[in-house]
């Protein structure tokens, strides 16, 4: 409302009163009517904004964001540890066996475990090849009523951290392991189920059944959370030294553990900008994996940082093999690529999270390893007279090795025939090429060659353009 829509409204109250009628249009009422319109106006903004924090699409604030995917059961993925090889050597004369979760410190006195038990011959070195930047958090919470839909939060700077968790419920002194299900798909009254849930508050948290959809735990049930704590994006350097700590600190004078590469790759949360993004399509699927863009969904959350990921069924397969095989019945086939991880870790990755996924009409999965098919270009360029040629050629190296390289998050568009067609090769395409050099604009006008450039023929094609082998000849006119 504007300040002369409120004055007129306020002449025409002291009208009906003969006692305030003669401050009708006094300067008194013209600021109180200015007062009013302020009033008015901060009110209306606050309501349009606050408005805006409804919506997924247009808030702003990080916590608004997070309810609404609260709402859609929406959970981000958790913190991915960074990992790497050590070299541990047995100082002894007898055979030294590590347990699984064998613990260390850096000299930063980060946390460092293996994932599997290691056998060290008396005087011999082992290269453990799976080492991971973690640690083990215990959080109990006893459960003093049983109630529906009990909820047990983890600590905010516990959740900050979290790469993992499993959930214990002891009753009766009986403590059991309690699985993880979606929207307790599925689940009945006795079922041992829970879902996670991420609060406003970026708490992580599970969330047990109202004994319908889901078991409740009983009074006096004790809930422990076992969870895998991880800095995320860490770096310890070849050549450190590790020490041994925890369930192994007594082994400190009889093994030497220094690491044989970079202990790194981790990564943290979301960002606001991708829960945001994902979480608007997050009710359609559901974590229900049916057609090929389902498992593509699941497996890019289950396994973040993988920068190309395949999934087809068995008439896919039969039709690019061309060999139909009783074996391909029922069979849902994958294949990937995870910057920094092999072939073989890749697909332990993405097995044990397709595991995770309810197969009703039981399914088999299969891993196929990726075939590799890089490709070179040439490129004959005049550059502008001003720009440095070893900058230009720099910075057209990188676009291009970040867009469309063999660690690259995107190989540019699939071709539409194709995609009706049932494929879904992720390809790279000349045009694209141009697009991105076009953009640089550097040039004035350039030639690109490319060389062993295939077209995607079968599922596991991978094709990528090797920059480092690339010729790039720019000049100047």
């Amino acid at each position: 409302m504007s300040i002369q829509e409120l004055l007129e409204k306020f002449n025409g109250q002291l009208q009906a009163n003969s006692w305030w009628k003669k401050f009708t249009n006094s300067q008194f009422i013209q600021m109180m009517a200015v007062f009013g319109a302020q009033i008015i106006y901060a009110a209306q903004t606050t309501a349009e904004r606050g408005l805006t924090e409804g919506f997924i699409s247009t808030a702003t604030k990080r916590s608004s964001i997070l309810a609404a995917a609260e709402d859609r059961n929406y959970l981000g993925h958790l913190i991915t540890p960074s990992w790497g090889s050590v070299k541990i050597t047995n100082k002894t004369n007898e055979v030294i066996q590590l347990p699984i979760y064998a613990e260390f410190l850096s000299n930063a006195q980060l946390p460092y475990v293996t994932t599997d038990v290691v056998i060290i011959p008396a005087g011999h070195s082992v290269v453990v090849n799976d080492v991971r930047q973690m640690e083990h958090v215990n959080v109990s919470s006893a459960i003093d009523a049983e109630a529906p839909f009990y909820t047990v939060m983890l600590p905010r700077d516990i959740t900050e951290e979290t790469v993992s968790m499993d959930v214990y419920v002891t009753e009766n002194e009986n403590k059991t392991l309690w699985k993880n299900n979606p929207l307790f798909r599925l689940s009945r009254g006795s079922s041992q189920h829970y879902v996670l849930v991420y609060k406003p508050s970026e708490q992580l948290g599970v969330r047990f059944g109202d004994g319908a959809i889901g078991k409740m735990p009983k009074t006096g049930s004790k809930v422990d959370l076992d969870v895998w704590c991880s800095r995320g994006d860490t770096t310890l350097t070849q050549g450190q030294k590790l020490t041994p700590a925890g369930n192994i600190a007594d082994m400190n004078s009889k093994i030497e553990v220094v690491t044989m590469t970079p202990i790194t790759g981790g990564s943290g949360f979301e960002s606001t900008e991708e829960t945001r993004n994902r979480a608007q399509y997050y009710v359609a699927y559901d974590e229900q994996v049916v057609w090929g863009g389902d498992y593509k969904y699941f497996l890019n959350r289950a396994v973040p940082g993988m920068s190309w990921i395949s999934a087809w069924g068995e008439q896919e397969q039969e039709i690019s093999t061309g060999v139909k095989l009783l074996s391909n019945i029922n069979t849902i086939f994958f294949c990937g690529h995870k910057p920094g991880y092999t072939q073989a870790e890749l697909e332990t990755m993405i097995m044990t999270a397709i595991t995770a996924i309810p197969n009703e009409i039981n399914k088999k999965f299969r891993y196929v390893p990726t075939q590799e098919e890089p490709f070179t270009i040439s490129l004959n360029a005049l550059a502008k007279k001003n720009v440095i040629i070893s900058d230009a050629r720099k910075a057209v190296q990188e676009a291009l090795q970040t867009r469309f390289g063999r660690d690259a998050t995107t190989f540019g568009d699939s071709d539409q025939n194709d995609v009706e067609a049932g494929k879904h090769f992720s390809q790279v395409q000349v045009k694209d090429l141009w697009r991105v050099i076009e953009e640089l604009n550097l040039f004035i006008s350039y030639e690109l060659t490319t060389h062993d450039m295939k077209t995607a023929l079968q599922l596991n094609d991978f094709i990528y353009l090797d920059v480092a082998n690339s010729t790039f000849d720019i000049n100047y006119l």
